[in-house]
C-alpha cells in the first residue's frame, strides 16, 4: 500500500470517528455535553402520569393560571387536583411555621416544595386522600372554612423540607 492509500484510509477513518462523535452528542438529549466529559446526569424524580390525559376541567384550569401555572392540555383532572392540593397543603404548611402568617412563601419555596411533595409517593397518596376529603367536605359546608392538617409521617417530612427555606429572625 502506497501513502497516499494510507493517507486517503486514515481521512476516512477519521471523518467516520468524528460523525460518530456528533451523532453520540447530538442523541444525549438529557444533557448533551455528558459525551464530551464523561459525567452522566441523575434520573430526575418526576410525578408519575395519572389519571386519562385530557380530562383537565375548565375550572381546574382557572385555578391553576390563578396560582402560577400554565396548565397543559394533556393534563388529567386527577394531575390538576394533586398540583393544586399541594399547593394549599404546602402553603399551610409553610404558614404554621414562618413568622410571615400574611401572604405566600417565596414562588421559589413554592416549587421546590411542591417538587419535593410531588415526587415522594407516600406523600402524593396522603394529599390526595387529603384534597378528596376536603372537597368532600365543602360540598355542605361553607368554602372559606379552616383548613386542618393532620401532623402525621407526611406532614413532619413536609414540615422538615419547608424549614430548609425558612430562617427564624
Amino acid at each position: 500500500m502506497d501513502a497516499q492509500t494510507l493517507m486517503v484510509v486514515f481521512g476516512f477513518a477519521w471523518g467516520a470517528w468524528i460523525i460518530y462523535r456528533i451523532h453520540k452528542r447530538r442523541s444525549s438529549r438529557a444533557e448533551p455535553t455528558a459525551s464530551i466529559v464523561n459525567k452522566s446526569k441523575d434520573q430526575q424524580a418526576a410525578m408519575p402520569r395519572i389519571g386519562k390525559p385530557g380530562t383537565l376541567t375548565l375550572e381546574q384550569r382557572k385555578e391553576l393560571q390563578e396560582n402560577n401555572f400554565t396548565p397543559d392540555n394533556n393534563w388529567s383532572q386527577e394531575e390538576a387536583a394533586l398540583i393544586l392540593d399541594g399547593v394549599k397543603y404546602l402553603r399551610l404548611v409553610c404558614s404554621k411555621i414562618s413568622s410571615q402568617k400574611d401572604g405566600d412563601p417565596p414562588l421559589e419555596v413554592q416549587n421546590a416544595l411542591l417538587k419535593f411533595i410531588l415526587t415522594e409517593q407516600d406523600i402524593r397518596d396522603h394529599i390526595t386522600k387529603w384534597g378528596n376529603d376536603r372537597r368532600a367536605g365543602e360540598l355542605g359546608a361553607s368554602p372559606k372554612i379552616q383548613l386542618e392538617l393532620i401532623q402525621n409521617q407526611q406532614y413532619e417530612r413536609v414540615k422538615t423540607e419547608a424549614q430548609k427555606y425558612f430562617t427564624e429572625q
